[in-house]
């Protein structure tokens, strides 16, 4: 069985806030809209778009014992920000808790909070539409959007994942061991 963006939507909506819930509906349209531009599938990416915050509203000590039950490595970034484990961990209970979801999506839905090296096509649709969504208003997120369909998918990737690092530095916020590793893979394909 699959499972359709409308079943999907129903099972998010019982699960998020409105206000989460409205960014996951605009992330899986800038998801679709983007997969159109860039010659992959409209229908996975708006799902994947739709669920990729799935755990995002799980407290911070269920994040970390689920991830320790499922076996997913816990960092001391992640003990320090349990907020960015709810994608790997909300990759692992979506298979189970929603048969038939494609394991491109739940790699998509997986990687949108730190990246993984050689970033599947898809995973960069998610991660580039969570970032320039409609409401996003941080430094880049217009410059996304201005570029998309005009710029290559790695290179809007590379831009939006940049975007985000900064972000990072400025704050002077950890910066997750996977988040590096996914930097230096994207620094290793796109060196000018």
């Amino acid at each position: 069985m699959t499972v359709t963006y409308e079943q999907a939507h129903e099972l998010v909506e019982r699960r998020l806030s409105a206000a989460s819930l409205g960014h996951s509906e605009r992330v899986a349209a800038t998801a679709a809209h983007l997969a159109s531009q860039y010659g992959e599938d409209p229908e996975a990416a708006r799902l994947a778009g739709l669920l990729h915050d799935w755990h995002r509203e799980m407290p911070a000590e269920e994040l970390l014992q689920r991830a320790r039950e499922l076996g997913i490595e816990v960092t001391d970034v992640d003990e320090a920000v349990p907020y960015l484990l709810h994608g790997p961990v909300a990759q692992a209970d979506l298979s189970r808790e929603i048969p038939g979801i494609s394991e491109e999506v739940l790699v998509a839905v997986g990687a949108h909070t730190y990246g993984v090296p050689d970033m599947p096509r898809l995973a960069m649709i998610v991660y580039i539409a969570d970032v320039m969504e409609p409401n996003r208003h941080q430094e880049g997120a217009s410059a996304l959007r201005a570029s998309a369909g005009i710029r290559t998918l790695d290179d809007l990737f590379a831009e939006a994942y940049a975007a985000s690092l900064n972000h990072l530095v400025e704050r002077r916020r950890r910066i997750h061991p996977q988040t590096v590793s996914t930097w230096n893979d994207i620094a290793a394909r796109t060196q000018r």
